[in-house]
């Protein structure tokens, strides 16, 4: 399928070694809603900022937006595709929202390509440490065995054309229901910086929900399979074991203020190698506090730009 990305090419002074920075946005988002971050980034990191790339997610932005049944594994399978065929070298990925949980279980299956993870108000369950239980291989095959099966677990849409239409008809209520209020949520959510809200983010936004295809996603999402937790995706036992980084903005209006202040507090104690900076902004921290978000991440960027990599010695760094 036709997916566009964006991107900067590298410093001329940065580490020939150093990861690519791969950016995933949230639902509904697009590519353009990482410029003003990326634009901090590289004035902060001068001739050292990495390679950059921004992608828009199969159904949204300028992406193509097939008839498929979304679900967060295939958004997870495109970012995982692209780190390998586009990039073809160690990334960091960073996402924002429901783009946070892609890049996060996206992570793993990486292997060594990924050197770290950054969560920028990441959607995802999210388990107290101290109360979750690690998943036995048996146990996941059965629970997946069960998807689509049971009134507890994920119900695909309807087969056939006929799911196809109605899945196309709930979506395109929704739409037309929310777009003429875009606007006026974006002001919303963005309210820690609203001249952010522009009508340039805003254009963005409408024209993804107007391409043909659109109705088709924004109805897969109101229908979105049990996601397998953070704990687990970035656990050393089952998943990615490397440097994360969260940038919470802790004034969310999505998630509300008190849990995005807790989230932050039980990431803190998610285990060691979670580093985690509380930022004035909202919900898309990025783009309403680019500037904050930047100076962490590049703050951050040595523990990930040496994670996994070779040493002069030929032995691998790895850093905790």
């Amino acid at each position: 399928h036709l997916v566009r990305h964006l991107k900067w090419e590298g410093g001329e002074g940065r580490d020939p070694d150093a990861p690519a920075l791969v950016l995933v946005h949230g639902f509904a988002a697009s590519a353009e809603q990482w410029e003003r971050m990326i634009r901090a980034l590289r004035e902060d990191a001068g001739d050292a900022c990495p390679a950059i790339y921004a992608l828009d997610l199969l159904g949204f932005g300028h992406s193509e937006k097939p008839g498929l049944s979304y679900t967060q594994y295939l958004w997870e399978a495109q970012i995982i595709d692209f780190v390998r065929e586009v990039v073809r070298g160690p990334v960091v990925v960073a996402g924002n929202s429901i783009g946070g949980g892609l890049s996060a279980g996206a992570a793993p299956c990486l292997g060594r390509l990924c050197r770290g993870v950054v969560l920028v108000n990441t959607a995802g369950v999210l388990v107290e440490p101290d109360e979750y239980v690690s998943p036995r291989p048996k146990e996941t095959v059965g629970a997946l065995a069960k998807v689509g099966r049971d009134d507890k677990g994920y119900s695909p849409p309807l087969p056939g054309t006929a799911g196809m239409v109605a899945l196309d008809l709930f979506g395109d209520a929704i739409i037309k229901t929310i777009y003429p209020q875009i606007r006026k949520r974006l002001k919303d959510i963005y309210s820690d910086r609203p001249s952010n809200a522009d009508d340039a983010l805003a254009f963005a936004i409408e024209q993804g929900a107007s391409f043909p295809g659109s109705a088709n996603v924004i109805g897969c999402g109101q229908k979105l399979g049990p996601n397998r937790s953070l704990n687990e995706v970035l656990g050393p036992e089952h998943g990615f074991g490397g440097p994360v980084l969260v940038t919470q903005g802790v004034n969310d209006r999505v998630s509300g203020p008190a849990r995005a202040q807790e989230r932050a507090d039980t990431f803190e104690r998610l285990r060691d190698g979670v580093t985690v900076v509380r930022i004035n902004g909202g919900h898309c921290v990025q783009d309403d506090s680019p500037e904050e978000v930047a100076r962490a991440l590049w703050r951050w960027w040595p523990a990930a730009a040496t994670h996994g990599s070779p040493s002069p010695e030929g032995t691998t760094v790895v850093t905790k």
